[in-house]
């Protein structure tokens, strides 16, 4: 009776192979389809002696259904939420009965099938009303975490509106023209809106709480450049930053450039002397040459000695050519081969009588003893002692030969009785920053951590404000700033809500920046405070910082670099958008994107041991593994690693070859055929051998 065994098996097999067939063919047009193919398996019975001859077959039977994982054609598709996945992966799904709180979440789900849309509670879903699972945002939709258990890593449409915010901050950058006309003391021209006392204007529009629109009017102004003091000390180069600035940093006071910082000497000098070849600690100076002025020899006595262009320190106190040498004020040691330079130098004597001070003049006669000041002349610098008084001198009268009179820039007071009171020529130098920033300054040396103050001029803007053409601190309005300042014009009752100073053409409370972090250690801020009316008849405030830290002065046409605020009107959603990343992203009219996830991919590498279920998924099976054990099985995001890439708008089309299948349908009906003859024939025998019998 075995071979109707036999013949029933092949019967019985091959059928189930055309239903394998058969299915294949109905899903040619189901997204994502993965084809089946039905795997036969010969059976014998094996006799338990050994020596018995090999029995003849018992048919065939199932060895199970493989499956290929290939890759399907994509195909576009109008539904922005249609998903393909170009390449390895396969979309986490989870199930839930109808809402998203029924979620089971160890019932997770895997389909290649990206035919998605929203359910009532906004959650993207499938045609089965599976949900899409992935990564969370963060609380404020600006980045996304490595969250899958929040939410249940659920996927949900973001609002159709935001609400507005009140602008919190407003960022205005300006390259302000240098050459353009300065309002200053002297042309006595107060700021008036209306008429062209002011260089430029830029508007912005800000938002109050509710989402309603102003329009922020800002003025430009120059006027008065202004000297600033910069102090050479251990720490660098340190100066007060501006009067609208506060500090990014605690317990900062002063703005302090990097003492890398280099200090290049522009003054031409007076004289120079060829390279020395030995070295000197005596206070003689021996030289290769005389010193000389355009090949002439000259006197350099009372000169600055700088040596490879660094000062020294000393000063000639006297000069001798028949054996060329100059004795210095104090010993130096001066390498072979070392360039050596003079530059205008100092003056010096010291005073005998009592105490003096407030003085605003020196006279030499009544001085003391010390050395000839026929060569201080006006600007040079004041020390006393060895303190730089940040004085110079502004004019010089000579009553009798020899005695001389200076006047002073300002009142200076002398600390004690016997002062040394040294007059310093100055030079000019560009103290170059890390960055490359040039300022020119003024100063008597370019020695670091000299005490010395160098001195620039810094070039000045007034700001003016207003907010729905109220300006701020004008006259007793309730639209204010807490930096008002008077106008250097007064005049029409307008005060200004911030003054910006300028060297080198950068903003002085931006030069200097943190070497950690890269922002600067100062910033020019000023907080603006209104009062609106709104519709209702009611009022509103409105307070932001207006940060004007970028401002730039520099030769050219009026520009903005930058125009930012933070605050935002009532957005509405116009657009969801997917990336090849699987980044879900909500766009909204204002322009505001808001990433509501990223989609989630396993991958497994046994992706034929996956159990189908029907609805166009797969279960994990104890061969695939699961993402409890983690074997053979990795959750993660689209193109990175081997995870494939996610396309928008598009669909995975099945993987079934309809050619293929229809003549592998041909072929199993012949074997099927084949199979009944074989039936027939045993049947046929039957019924031979009972007629025989009977």
């Amino acid at each position: 009776m075995s071979n109707i065994t036999t013949a029933l098996s092949g019967l019985q097999n091959t059928s189930l192979a055309i239903d394998t067939v058969s299915n294949n063919i109905a899903n040619a047009n189901t997204v994502g389809y993965k084809s089946g193919e039905y795997v036969f398996a010969t059976q014998f019975v094996t006799s338990s002696n050994s020596s018995s001859t090999p029995a003849t077959g018992q048919g065939t039977q199932n060895s199970g259904i493989r499956r290929p994982m290939t890759q399907g054609a994509i195909t576009n598709s109008a539904n922005p939420l249609d998903l393909a996945i170009s390449g390895t992966g396969m979309f986490r799904l989870l199930q839930g009965s109808g809402s998203a709180e029924t979620i089971d979440p160890s019932a997770v789900y895997y389909s290649r099938n990206g035919q998605f849309g929203v359910d009532k509670g906004g959650y993207i879903v499938n045609q089965n009303g599976m949900y899409l699972t992935g990564y969370q945002p963060t609380v404020d939709g600006e980045e996304i975490t490595d969250d899958l258990i929040k939410n249940n890593g659920l996927l949900r449409m973001p609002d159709n509106n935001l609400p507005g915010n009140a602008t919190a901050k407003s960022v205005l950058s300006a390259m302000l023209d240098s050459t353009s006309t300065a309002f200053t003391k002297q042309t006595n021209v107060a700021f008036d809106p209306t008429q062209s006392t002011y260089n430029n204007k830029t508007t912005q529009t800000v938002f109050d709480s509710s989402g309603n629109s102003h329009t922020l009017e800002v003025f430009y102004r120059r006027i008065t450049d202004s000297t600033l003091s910069i102090k050479s000390d251990t720490a660098g180069y340190t100066y007060s930053p501006g009067t609208s600035s506060s500090a990014n940093s605690l317990g900062t006071s002063l703005v302090t450039l990097h003492r890398d910082s280099v200090l290049r000497v522009n003054t031409a000098p007076i004289a120079s002397a060829l390279s020395t070849t030995t070295n000197t600690s005596s206070a003689t100076l021996s030289l290769n040459a005389a010193p000389s002025n355009a090949g002439s020899a000259v006197s350099v006595a009372y000169k600055k000695v700088f040596i490879n262009g660094i000062d020294s320190g000393t000063t000639v106190t006297s000069a001798g050519y028949v054996s060329p040498s100059v004795t210095l004020s104090s010993a130096i040691t001066v390498p072979a081969g070392a360039a050596v330079t003079f530059f205008d130098g100092d003056n010096s004597f010291t005073r005998t009588a009592g105490a003096l001070t407030s003085v605003s003049s020196f006279t030499s006669s009544t001085a003391g003893t010390g050395s000839s000041f026929s060569d201080v002349a006006v600007g040079d610098k004041l020390f006393n002692g060895t303190v730089d008084t940040g004085v110079t001198v502004t004019s010089k009268t000579e009553a009798t030969a020899g005695t001389y009179t200076f006047f002073l820039s300002a009142p200076v007071s002398m600390l004690s009785t016997e002062t040394a009171i040294t007059f310093k020529h100055p030079l000019a130098m560009t103290l170059v920053t890390p960055d490359a920033t040039e300022i020119p300054v003024i100063g008597a040396s370019n020695k670091k951590d000299s005490k010395e103050l160098l001195t620039t001029t810094t070039s000045n803007v007034e700001v003016y404000a207003s907010i729905d053409g109220k300006f701020y601190d004008y006259i007793d309005n309730t639209t204010f700033s807490n930096r008002k300042s008077s106008p250097e014009v007064l005049g029409n009752g307008y005060n200004a809500v911030a003054k910006v100073s300028f060297m080198g053409g950068q903003n002085i409370d931006s030069i200097a920046t943190d070497a950690m972090t890269g922002v600067s250690i100062f910033k020019t801020a000023t907080t603006l405070t209104s009062r609106l009316s709104n519709q209702a008849g009611g009022s509103t405030d409105l307070v932001f910082e207006l940060d004007l830290s970028g401002t730039q002065l520099h030769a050219g046409a009026f520009q903005m670099m930058k125009s930012i605020q933070n605050g935002e009107a009532v957005a509405r959603l116009t657009n969801v958008t997917i990336d090849n990343e699987g980044h879900v992203i909500g766009v909204y009219g204002s322009g505001k994107q808001k990433l509501i996830g990223q989609v989630a991919l396993v991958s497994f590498q046994n992706e034929g041991a996956l159990t189908p279920v029907g609805k166009n998924a797969f279960a994990a099976s104890l061969e695939s593994g699961t993402e409890q054990d983690g074997n053979g099985v990795s959750v993660g995001r689209a193109g990175i690693g081997e995870m494939g890439e996610i396309r928008s708008q598009a669909l995975e089309s099945s993987n079934v070859d309809l050619a293929n299948e229809l003549v592998r349908l041909m072929i199993l009906q012949r074997t099927y055929s084949a199979n009944s003859q074989s039936l027939k024939a045993i049947d046929q025998v039957l019924r031979d051998t009972l007629q025989m019998v009977s």
